[in-house]
């Protein structure tokens, strides 16, 4: 049976240009494996992003769990939903959305494929 999913009433992202991060590179195979995991609780596809709307990249960078990657991806929010993703409020952070989909191959191609930044993280503790 699968778990249900927390959605936070009110979080949506409503503005194109907000800027979403995701902790490491656009890795194919780490971005299916952890689909996959996601999959596995929620039986549905997800990727972990956090939203940079009421604090700077720079300070976001700063915290956990981002501050354990070295290299940040940033994606804008308009790009996603143009390329078909969902950007679900999930979680207690109120910072903290799941990139969703539903198939598995299209979806890493898909979100690989969406223009986004790589930026290295100084605030990288290992």
């Amino acid at each position: 049976m699968a778990k249900q999913r927390r959605l936070r009433d009110g979080g949506e992202l409503d503005d194109d240009d907000i800027v979403v991060v995701r902790g490491g590179e656009l890795d194919a195979d780490e971005l299916r494996a952890d689909a996959q995991d996601y999959q596995a609780v929620y039986s549905t596809y997800g990727l972990s992003v956090f939203a940079a709307r009421d604090i700077s990249v720079d300070e976001l960078a700063q915290l956990p769990p981002l501050v354990r990657f070295q290299v940040l991806t940033l994606m804008e929010v308009g790009v996603l939903r143009a390329a078909g993703f969902r950007l679900d409020p999930t979680g207690r952070n109120p910072r903290h959305f799941t990139i969703g989909f539903d198939d598995l191959e299209q979806g890493i191609a898909d979100l690989r494929s969406c223009e986004h930044q790589r930026w290295v993280n100084p605030y990288y503790e290992d």
